[in-house]
């Protein structure tokens, strides 16, 4: 990741990322599971769908943009750390 200020959230289970316009870098998933990111909520448009084996972190090569909000949907999964 280049040089810039970074963020984390850990979320324990599915709810908001970030509640404003923002740009994924990188996730962490503790525990095994589906994580899916979308724009605008629960109902949103879906920008990013991942099954995870535990421990895995993935490093964007680039970032995804959410240009409403970014909200998680986690799956089995119980705990998920983003990099924004």
């Amino acid at each position: 990741m280049s040089d810039q200020n970074l963020t984390t959230k850990n979320l324990t289970a599915t709810g908001t990322v970030v509640a404003s316009r923002t740009r994924i870098r990188a996730i962490y998933a503790g525990v095994a599971g589906t994580v899916e990111l979308k724009d605008g909520g629960t109902g949103g448009t879906s920008k990013f769908l991942l099954v995870m084996p535990a421990g895995m972190t993935i490093d964007l090569p680039g970032s995804i943009e959410f240009a409403t909000d970014c909200h998680a949907t986690l799956t089995t999964t119980t705990s998920v750390t983003f990099v924004y």
